[in-house]
């Protein structure tokens, strides 16, 4: 949410299945941001957390990088969340610090509920705010709504985004963006940029 506003109509789209002619070598999508895989859209194969090497390594790539827009929040959760994006409803928060660069803290909260509880997400949003308080002064979140058939604003990604939203305001925690992802398509709803 741009300013506090509602979710933009404007928001960057990312079909996995399309615009794979504009891809660069980085797997990222040309001047329109499209995220780009292989001609069948799989994600499942597309390894993200180790870099694309095929190692099992456990460090995050991504950490350390300075995210400059809605785009980089997205690409980065996407490498991040990895085939996951083919499971059950799932929230995911990437921390980042004062300067928007990403830190090695990555919060996955497996199968929430399709609807959200106020409870459930004010006690989330208080640990987010312990979290940036101790290990991020100034920082902030990039949330992912991850699901099976996500990837855009659903009823699954509204409502969790507007419980998130008014927890994050009570707590002081700024959400620095917010994203749809799916096993075939992502998206940026929002941004504080």
């Amino acid at each position: 949410m741009r300013d506090g506003g509602a979710m933009d109509d404007d928001a960057t789209r990312h079909s996995m299945a399309e615009n794979d002619s504009a891809a660069d070598d980085e797997g990222r999508g040309g001047a329109d941001g499209s995220w780009a895989t292989d001609p069948d859209g799989d994600l499942a194969d597309e390894s993200r957390l180790d870099g694309g090497t095929g190692t099992e390594d456990d460090a995050l790539p991504v950490t350390g990088r300075i995210l400059d827009d809605g785009r980089d929040a997205l690409d980065v959760l996407l490498r991040v969340v990895g085939p996951e994006c083919d499971g059950p409803p799932a929230l995911w928060f990437l921390v980042l610090d004062a300067t928007d660069r990403v830190l090695p803290l990555v919060l996955p909260i497996a199968e929430v509920p399709i609807v959200p509880d106020a409870v459930v997400c004010a006690n989330l949003v208080h640990v987010l705010a312990s979290v940036l308080e101790h290990d991020a002064p100034g920082g902030s979140v990039v949330v992912g709504y991850v699901r099976r058939g996500g990837g855009d604003l659903g009823a699954f990604e509204a409502g969790w985004s507007a419980a998130l939203q008014v927890s994050a305001q009570r707590e002081v925690v700024r959400i620095r963006a917010e994203a749809a992802i799916g096993r075939d398509r992502a998206r940026i709803l929002s941004t504080s940029w």
